[in-house]
């Protein structure tokens, strides 16, 4: 049988009787996943699923969860151990978690929440209805309460309060005795030292404790320069600070420099994945902050505005093309290629758009490095262009040639030259726009290619169907009156 990772308060494995050392690869997992799936369909009882998934680690416990129905999941829940479950569902997808703190009963709920860390019980308080949630604070310790008042997407309400901590005056042995009588709270290499009303005084190395003389005072062997979050930060900003100094805890202090909570790398990697998110939510006009599983009104009321919106730019476009409505119809083949041309010059443009918004997240941009920026997308686009549109002009000449397509050759000059055009003004734009809103203090990803798509596909369409206009005798196809 598997054996699950150790849990929280699981006793020490160097402990007599302890049982042996197991060593697995990750197929392990896959394997009773698929051993769980196999009794799942064959309808087996809910204690013997519950059983195999108590087993797994809890984010394979949580996507094993998630494969089944609310009410299968319900009765696998009940009868799993109430540790196992509550870990289980916090590391759930948010909507699915969501639905099922909806149907446990008061008590459920808040047995589980109680069991989890406090960060991840205040992420799912925050998304529960207000009703709900003020039944089931008065059923949880005070620290919950505390945490969701703090915005979600700050420092606040990343941290958790479960950290050891102790009095700058206690002695050496007794600041190691009171970490192990808290083992069950979160010890990283670093303790964070205390004084009068819980002002955060110093942080002390876990191996400076082990090794100093046990009747020192913590006060006389802690450091005293800290680094240290205030709770209205932003997460974005904390993950870059995490980000670039390495850091693998934070604590949170207020004005007072009290210690209020801690934030640790594992909070920072699921901002990263948020954020990321985020800016591709942003840039195509979907919904911040939906997933896969979100309820279908939310994704209609964060999805329909922007659809609305492109359908907008989308028309300018359109309007561009129906000026030159007659020439398309004297040269058909001009309608097969301005796709062509419009698809490259938006691929180009969304390459620029990546890398500058990319640049903008880390602080990569400078102010006075903006115009070399646009000059240096601008060349990249013509030279790409010109490439590009070579190749396209030498396709339609071979083709022509050989008699495979019907059209005067000469159109592939002008597709190459509109092609330069129109890859230069779509990496320009893709560059630009971010570059701009970041300007105006707006968002840079908001809706980022809708826009870009627009202009691209206007700057095409006018590039090659202007100069089809310019050039139409000497494009008319051979033959024609």
């Amino acid at each position: 049988m598997t054996e699950r990772s150790p849990q929280p308060g699981d006793a020490p494995t160097d402990a007599p009787g302890a049982a042996e050392t197991v060593i697995q690869d990750t197929t392990a997992h896959e394997e009773h996943e698929d051993r769980i799936e196999a009794l799942v369909i064959s309808e087996a009882p809910p204690e013997e699923v519950a059983r195999h998934v108590e087993e797994l680690d809890a984010p394979d416990a949580a996507d094993t969860l998630e494969r089944l129905d609310t009410e299968e999941s319900i009765e696998v829940i009940d009868r799993m151990q109430d540790q196992a479950a509550a870990e289980a569902l916090a590391h759930m997808q948010l909507p699915i978690a969501l639905t099922l703190f909806t149907d446990f009963s008061i008590d459920e709920a808040a047995r589980y929440l109680a069991l989890m860390e406090p960060d991840d019980a205040a992420d799912l308080l925050q998304e529960l209805p207000q009703e709900r949630t003020d039944a089931l604070l008065h059923r949880l310790p005070r620290e919950l309460g505390k945490l969701i008042d703090y915005d979600p997407e700050t420092a606040g309400g990343l941290m958790t309060t479960e950290f050891v901590s102790v009095p700058e005056t206690r002695t050496v042995a007794q600041a190691i005795e009171l970490i192990r009588k808290r083992r069950d709270e979160m010890v990283k290499d670093f303790v964070y030292c205390t004084g009068i009303g819980g002002k955060l005084t110093g942080v002390i190395a876990l191996r400076t404790l082990l090794l100093a003389d046990p009747g020192e005072k913590v006060a006389d062997i802690m450091q005293r320069e800290i680094t240290v979050l205030r709770p209205d930060v932003d997460q974005e900003e904390v993950g870059r600070i995490f980000d670039r100094y390495d850091y693998f805890t934070l604590p949170v202090v207020d004005a007072d420099d009290r210690l209020l909570g801690v934030v640790t790398i594992d909070d920072i990697v699921d901002i990263i994945r948020a954020e990321h998110t985020e800016d591709a939510y942003k840039q195509v006009g979907a919904g911040v902050g939906e997933a896969v599983y979100s309820p279908l009104r939310k994704k209609i009321r964060s999805r329909l505005p922007w659809l609305l919106l492109n359908l907008v730019t989308a028309a300018v476009a359109a309007v561009v093309v129906f000026q030159f409505e007659d020439l398309i119809g004297r040269i058909a083949i001009l309608a097969v290629l301005m796709p062509m041309i419009a698809n490259q010059a938006g691929n180009a443009g969304q390459q620029s758009l990546a890398v500058t918004l990319r640049g903008l997240v880390l602080g990569e941009v400078s102010k006075e490095r903006v115009a070399p920026l646009l000059v240096r997308e601008t060349l990249l686009g013509l030279t790409t262009g010109f490439v590009t549109g070579a190749a396209m002009a030498m396709v339609i000449y071979v083709s022509t040639s050989a008699g495979v397509l019907e059209m005067n050759p000469r159109v592939g000059l002008v597709a190459m030259g509109a092609m330069t055009g129109a890859l230069a003004v779509g990496c320009l734009i893709g560059a630009g726009i971010p570059l701009l809103m970041d300007r105006l203090g707006l968002d840079p990803a908001t809706a980022s290619s809708i826009f870009l798509t627009m202009l691209t596909d206007t700057a095409a369409f006018a590039a090659f169907l202007g100069l089809a206009f310019l050039f139409q005798s000497w494009l008319m196809p051979t033959g024609a009156g």
